[in-house]
C-alpha cells in the first residue's frame, strides 16, 4: 500500500523532470573513477565485467576513497579472472588488506575460479546465474547487469536508497516498513528508457555528493572495536606477517592480559576462521591456508 502511496505522489511529468535534474547535474559533476573509465568492446557488447566485479565488491561497506588505490594495486597484481583464480591465498588476502571485510576476498577468488572452471571464463548475463557465483547478491548481479552489459535495469544500494527515500519524503517510520523488495520497485518505476547506465551512476554520485550530510534513515552497523569482526582482522594480520603462530602468541598479539574471556574469543575466531577457509589448525599452530 505505501508503494502505491508513493507512486500516486510523483507522476510521470514529476518523474521526467527529476530524471532530467539528475541526469544534468552528474553531466557536471560525475565522479572521475577507474572503474567507469572502461571501454565498451563492441564485439562482446560489454566492459571488462571481472573489473567492474572488483569495483562493486570492494565498494561495499568501504568508502570510495579508501577503495580507488586498492583498486588500482589488485588490477596490477590481478588483472583478470585467471590470475585471481591461480593465485595463492595468501597473496590475495595481502593485497586485500586494508579494506576490512575480508571475506569477500575470499568470495571474490571463489567467483574468478567458477568462472574458470564451470563457465570457461564467459560471463552468464541472466541475473539469477549471476548470483550463483560467491559473493553476487540480488544488488551486485543487477550492477553487473547494467554496468558491465549495458542491460536497462536500475540498482539499489545504500547511495539509491538515500535519494528515494529523499525524492519520496519518506519518514523514518515508512522507511521501516519499506522491503528491499518494494524500495527496488521503486527504482524500476524511475529508471529513465535506454540510460541505465548513466542514471545508476548519476544517482550514487548524487547522494554521495549532494546528500552526504542529510539525516537519512539508514540502518546503522554495530560497533567494531571489540566485536569479532575486528579481532578476524587482527590475527589475520599477524597470520599475513608469520607463516604459522602458536596460540599463546595469538592471545598474546590480540590481547594485553588475556583473561579465560579473551581466550575464548580467540578460539571462537579461530574456529570460525577454519570453517571459512581462511585458515588451518595444526595441533598447536595456526596458519593460512595456500
Amino acid at each position: 500500500m505505501l508503494v502505491i502511496i508513493i507512486f500516486m505522489q510523483c507522476d510521470q511529468k514529476n518523474i521526467t523532470r527529476f530524471q532530467k535534474k539528475i541526469l544534468a547535474w552528474y553531466t557536471k559533476n560525475k565522479r572521475d573513477l577507474p572503474w567507469r573509465n572502461l571501454p565498451f568492446d563492441l564485439t562482446l557488447q560489454q566492459r571488462d565485467p571481472y573489473k567492474i566485479l572488483v569495483s562493486e565488491v570492494m565498494l561495499q561497506q568501504t568508502q570510495v576513497g579508501r577503495v580507488i588505490p586498492k583498486y588500482s594495486a589488485w588490477m596490477e597484481k590481478f588483472p583478470d579472472v585467471t590470475s585471481l583464480a591461480t593465485a595463492s591465498q595468501r597473496d590475495v588476502l595481502s593485497c586485500w588488506s586494508g579494506l576490512g571485510y575480508n571475506r569477500r576476498a575470499l568470495s571474490l577468488q571463489k567467483a574468478a575460479k567458477m568462472l574458470c572452471d564451470e563457465y570457461n571464463g564467459v560471463w552468464p548475463r541472466e541475473k539469477e546465474l549471476l548470483k550463483k557465483l560467491p559473493g553476487v547478491g540480488e544488488y551486485t548481479a543487477r550492477a553487473l547487469l547494467t554496468f558491465a552489459f549495458h542491460q536497462q535495469v536500475a540498482v539499489v544500494d545504500t547511495n539509491v536508497r538515500r535519494v528515494i527515500l529523499t525524492q519520496f519524503q519518506i519518514s523514518n517510520s515508512q522507511f521501516q516498513m519499506l522491503s528491499d523488495n518494494q524500495m527496488q520497485q521503486i527504482a524500476d518505476h524511475m529508471l529513465p528508457i535506454g540510460k541505465a547506465y548513466e542514471w545508476n551512476q548519476a544517482l550514487m554520485d548524487y547522494a554521495a555528493l549532494e546528500l552526504k550530510s542529510n539525516k537519512i534513515p539508514l540502518r546503522k552497523q554495530s560497533s567494531f572495536k571489540g566485536s569479532r569482526r575486528f579481532y578476524r582482522g587482527k590475527l589475520l594480520k599477524l597470520l599475513l606477517a608469520e607463516k604459522e603462530v602458536t596460540w599463546k602468541k595469538i592471545e598474546e598479539s590480540l590481547f594485553s592480559n588475556p583473561t579465560p574471556d579473551d581466550r575464548v574469543m580467540v578460539h571462537t575466531v579461530v574456529s570460525e576462521m577454519e570453517k571459512e577457509g581462511f585458515v588451518r589448525v595444526n595441533k598447536a599452530k595456526i596458519s593460512l591456508r595456500n
